[in-house]
Formats: C-alpha cells, structure tokens, sequence
C-alpha cells in the first residue's frame, strides 16, 4: 500500500512540472517566395562563315521560337548563301531544338540542333578526251553498220586504212557544269550567349553541318560553321 500511495505522489508531482514548463513553440517559417516561370518568344537574325565544297560560305539566316522557363527552345530556323553564284548555291531550314542555361551574371552557356532539308546547286569540272583525228575506220565512234541516232548510217563501210598526220596527240578539253541536289540536314551547335540588355542578348557558338541523301553532290556539302547572332528575347 504504501508503494502504491509513493508512486501516486510521484505521477502527480511528474504532472505538475509538465504543466508549469510548457513545450517550446515551434520556430516560425520563412516567408513563401513565388517565383514566376517564363515563357517568351525568342527572334535572331543570325549570320553563319562555313565550309562548302571546300570554299568559303557567307550564310544569312535567323531562327526562331518559343523559349520555356528560360530554358529550352523549339522553333525553327532557315539559312542561304550570300555569296552565291550559278554553281555555288546552298539553302536550308527545319526545326530548331535547343537548351540554355541559367545566368551566370550574364552569361549563358547551350547548344542546339536543327533538323530540316534544303537545296543546293554546285559545278563540276569535266574533262572529255578527244583525240586529234579520228581512228581509222571509226566514223563517229562507231563501227560500220551501227546504228546512231536511231538510224542507220548506210554510209559506213568497211574500214579504209589511213595514216594519222605526223605530231597528232591526244588533247583534253575542260567544261564547267552545274548540278542541283536536295537533301536532308542536321546541324548540332555549341554557343555562348551574353545578355546585353534586359531583353536583348548577342550569341555566338560553332557547330557541324551533315547531311545525307545527297545522291549527287554527296559529302560536299558538309562542313564546319560558325556563327554570330543577335537575340531579341531573353
């Protein structure tokens, strides 16, 4: 009984100190901060030096689109040659994809990849051999009885031997000719950006044009870039 009336007592006395000592208030919470996300649009005239069958491309462009958080951009870009004459022609365009990061004051670090397709006409250099005289016996190329043309030359007979003119050699001839592709392209950019003002930035990066299912013009229109373009939108 006498345990029983000792812990009573005890409980009680436990109880009172809790009461007089109530639990510190929980520490207060900061402030909420909303931070609003940005969407905008993004327009950039952009000038391109490259590399196109091995001479100097001047390429006037711009690209464009809608930028999200800041961040990420989709649109579209498109690029032709300034400098352009009857063989050297280059155009192309497509969908433009890129990434940027956050300020580091003001200065931003991305890249971005366009996917499209585009045209191009370049020359060729042709080199026919003709010779000084024609072998004995070959009327045109052709042996007697051979149809040119569709018809038949009734006119060649059997060969008639000759002597060729004494010093007679083979000479060549050189011909400029043009031929005009269509092709797919994908051009990966690295770039830099640094913020101007509030909303206008200047960009600068480098990059690689490749291109494919260009059956006649082939791996001629592939070639390093680089560029410098001024952002409106930031």
């Amino acid at each position: 009984m006498r345990k029983l009336f000792l812990f009573v007592a005890a409980l009680l006395v436990a109880s009172v100190a809790q009461a007089q000592n109530p639990p510190a208030a929980a520490p207060a919470n900061g402030p909420l901060v909303l931070e609003q996300i940005h969407d905008g649009w993004v327009l950039a005239p952009d000038f391109k030096v490259t590399n196109v069958d091995h001479r100097t491309g001047e390429l006037a462009g711009a690209y464009g689109g809608r930028l999200f958080d800041n961040t990420i951009l989709i649109g579209g870009a498109a690029y032709w040659l300034t400098n352009e004459s009857r063989d050297f022609q280059l155009a192309y365009g497509g969908v433009v994809v890129g990434w940027q990061s956050r300020e580091y004051g003001r200065i931003r670090f991305g890249g971005r990849g366009l996917a499209g397709a585009g045209r191009a006409t370049l020359g060729f250099d042709v080199t026919p051999l003709r010779a000084g005289v024609p072998e004995p016996g070959n009327i045109a190329g052709g042996r007697p009885g051979d149809i040119r043309f569709g018809v038949t030359d009734p006119r060649a007979q059997a060969p008639v031997p000759t002597r060729a003119p004494v010093g007679a050699q083979p000479h060549t001839t050189r011909a400029r000719v043009v031929g005009r592709d269509d092709f797919l392209v994908f051009e990966p950019t690295a770039m830099v950006s640094a913020r101007l003002t509030k909303a206008i930035g200047v960009s600068c990066g480098v990059g690689y044009r490749e291109t494919a299912q260009a059956d006649l013009l082939r791996d001629r229109l592939n070639g390093p870039t680089a560029n410098l373009a001024i952002q409106f939108g930031w």
